[in-house]
């Protein structure tokens, strides 16, 4: 790690950014309502210390819940090898801050300040860990700066490349502020030749997502624990008839969907799992859907019954059913994850917009994921399933998943020196 001040043109740009950061805070204070909370949050932790430690000190940092779930094999990784590392995890978004605040295999859970020179200083100081990690997008121009400053390594892991308007136009002041990373580990071979295209002199790894290691490990909980789907979808037999699973569904997949088994006479189950399910869309969705039963209303007797799931947290299980998996927002801002399913093995479809979505891309190129466009590919799909005639796309997600394990060994060995 380079010691010493960083170039004089990024720490100018710095102070900008922190003066701006001072105008703007009012701003968003008066009108974000999360802003607000996130920034109270700040406050409260203000006057805390980490006490110095001969441990190893790791701070981690994820936007977000999908970020924190990339970070989760990494930190309990590291715990299982050695519960004596230190290790603090910090959030922008407070639904992230809400709901994992209490993570048992972190010894905190903060706020980020937001990035003015000032705060990145205090804060830096106040927890003084031994390498600093962000997870995916984040670049935090006076975080970066500071721990330079103080010789922190900095790490940014499974690393998607910045395609925002303002690097097109200015590509080298992304390059110089990548530059402030002791290293970059790219989430795939696409970003990776993304970001070497910059051509700067930040190493850049080949990797992968780490969050492909914890897929692996909860499937395979999953289906070695046979009374969990009996317990979830009571009364349902697996192999009764093709089942066809609407993973975090929207409006416009579940009426593609809805449209396209009219138009199909083959015997099927479709488990709708809605990405919002809230009473009054479940209600509607079940009186839409004939023959279809609420999951809260499930006994024995579940039959050949469509199921709308309405309740969360269970969607990861409930793949286990599935003979393929359909993942939702395609149609709209963009798809959701679709590694989880991929896990399964089994063959999977999705709206046309996946291109915010690198694992859907790569599926689609490998077969494994079928773009439905309309309802009459969305029928055509859904026959081909019945048919058992999708066999190769199964074997793709097969690939997609057994090929990209291992990075959460990469990262504890390189970068904190852990070996297994």
């Amino acid at each position: 790690m380079v010691h010493g001040n960083p170039p004089a043109f990024l720490m100018f740009l710095g102070t900008i950014w922190s003066y701006a950061l001072f105008l703007i805070r009012p701003i968003f204070m008066l009108v974000s309502a999360k802003f607000r909370e996130r920034e109270q949050g700040v406050i409260r932790q203000n006057d805390w210390k980490r006490m110095p430690s001969d441990f190893l000190s790791v701070c981690i940092h994820a936007s977000s819940l999908g970020e924190f779930e990339q970070a989760r094999p990494i930190i309990e990784g590291m715990k299982k090898r050695n519960p004596n590392i230190d290790v603090t995890v910090t959030f922008f978004s407070p639904s992230g801050y809400r709901i994992r605040h209490a993570y048992e295999c972190a010894d905190r859970v903060l706020y980020l300040p937001i990035d003015s020179s000032k705060n990145a200083a205090s804060f830096l100081h106040r927890i003084n860990p031994d390498v600093l990690l962000f997870i995916r997008y984040e670049f935090w121009l006076n975080y970066l700066l500071e721990a330079r400053k103080q010789a922190i390594p900095v790490y940014v892991i499974n690393a998607t490349f910045p395609r925002s308007r303002i690097w097109k136009l200015f590509p080298w002041l992304l390059r110089s502020i990548l530059e402030l990373f002791s290293g970059i580990y790219a989430v795939n071979s696409n970003e990776k030749d993304a970001f070497k295209a910059l051509h700067s002199n930040v190493i850049i790894h080949d990797g992968n997502d780490t969050r492909i290691d914890r897929i692996h490990e909860q499937v395979s909980a999953i289906t070695s624990n046979t009374s969990m789907i009996g317990e979830l979808l009571p009364g349902i037999e697996k192999h009764s008839m093709p089942c066809i699973v609407l993973g975090s569904s929207w409006r416009e997949d579940e009426a593609v969907f809805l449209s396209a088994i009219s138009l199909i006479d083959e015997p099927l189950r479709l488990i709708i799992v809605p990405h919002e399910p809230t009473f009054e869309h479940c209600t509607s969705l079940n009186e839409s859907l004939p023959n279809s039963i609420l999951l809260s209303e499930c006994n024995e007797d579940i039959g050949n019954q469509h199921i709308i799931v309405d309740s969360i947290g269970n969607l990861l299980a409930i793949y286990a059913i599935a003979d393929a998996a359909f993942i939702g927002g395609g149609f709209g801002a963009g798809v959701h994850s679709c590694a989880e399913p991929a896990g399964y093995e089994i063959p999977l479809a999705a709206g046309p917009f996946i291109s915010r979505s690198p694992d859907a891309g790569i599926l689609h190129q490998m077969g494994a994921l079928e773009i439905i466009g309309n309802v009459h590919d969305a029928a055509r799909w859904l026959k081909a399933i019945c048919a058992g005639i999708m066999g190769n796309a199964g074997e793709a997600s097969k690939e997609y998943i057994q090929s990209r394990r291992g990075m959460t060994e990469i990262i504890l060995r390189d970068i904190i020196g852990l070996n297994d």
